[in-house]
């Protein structure tokens, strides 16, 4: 079933759903990297392990309510997670916004928490769960199966841009003797082919080229910025990525369009 935007039920009930999916990427965005249980065990305090009350779990508004502190200890509550339950929020309702064939905004709400546990874990970890990478692989499968069906196309787009994130990063390591394009930048930059038709994927790679250089311009004048953003002295390429692939998904079509009408 279609919902019409004027309905003023569509974008806000998306707005909620994204509230609660972003809350749950903050949990799997902490845990997975430390190989705790997403599934089981109670939300707990990092600092006092006081287990947490449903009220200290509501999206964003516990947060701002609690003035950014444990109500059981008293000490400050990361901003990352009203950062990415907002983020998640956003997301959900540009998707709504923007993306009209009802199958396919299924399936980016269901890629969009795991693109975004992507990019926080490669933010403060410099690692890509395979786990994660996978589910995005066949999620990408579905979006294009959704569209063109040419599932062949797909997996040759895929292999290609393996076969050259492979290279770059031989290449820079014969010449500089350091990593270039890593193994899981290479997977999800890879994810691309598999959803986007050619001329999208063409577009896709010239906007991460350009948004990996400018995240990467601002990560090498600040270094060491403060925790959540750039942790350590590793630049993670794969936001950049996420952010060029999401884009693609929603305005791709609509901005080859614009261009070749003003050509």
């Amino acid at each position: 079933m279609e919902f019409a935007l004027s309905d003023g039920l569509k974008l806000p009930l998306l707005a909620i759903l994204g509230l609660i999916f972003g809350s749950f990427v903050t949990a799997l965005s902490y845990r997975l990297p430390r190989g705790e249980s997403v599934a089981n065990g109670r939300s707990l305090c990092g600092a006092c392990g006081h287990t947490l009350a449903a009220a200290d779990l509501v999206p964003v508004m516990s947060w701002l309510v609690q003035k950014g502190a444990c109500r059981y200890c008293g000490m400050k509550v990361s901003w990352r997670y009203p950062v990415i339950e907002i983020m998640s929020a956003g997301l959900f309702t540009g998707a709504g916004f923007l993306v009209q064939d009802p199958l396919h905004l299924l399936i980016l709400l269901a890629m969009t928490p795991v693109m975004i546990a992507l990019a926080v874990i490669d933010l403060e970890h410099q690692r890509l769960p395979n786990g994660l990478v996978a589910v995005l692989a066949v999620l990408a499968l579905g979006w294009r199966w959704a569209g063109d069906r040419d599932l062949l196309v797909a997996l040759a787009t895929a292999s290609g841009a393996l076969t050259c994130g492979f290279a770059l990063d031989a290449g820079a390591r014969l010449v500089s003797g350091k990593p270039g394009l890593g193994m899981g930048d290479t997977k999800v930059f890879a994810l691309a082919g598999l959803a986007l038709p050619v001329r999208p994927f063409l577009l896709f790679v010239m906007i991460a080229g350009l948004l990996g250089t400018l995240l990467g311009l601002v990560w090498l004048r600040g270094r060491r910025p403060a925790s959540f953003i750039f942790p350590t002295g590793q630049f993670p390429f794969a936001p950049a990525i996420l952010v060029s692939y999401w884009a693609c998904l929603t305005i791709a079509d609509r901005v080859l369009n614009t261009l070749l009408l003003s050509a």
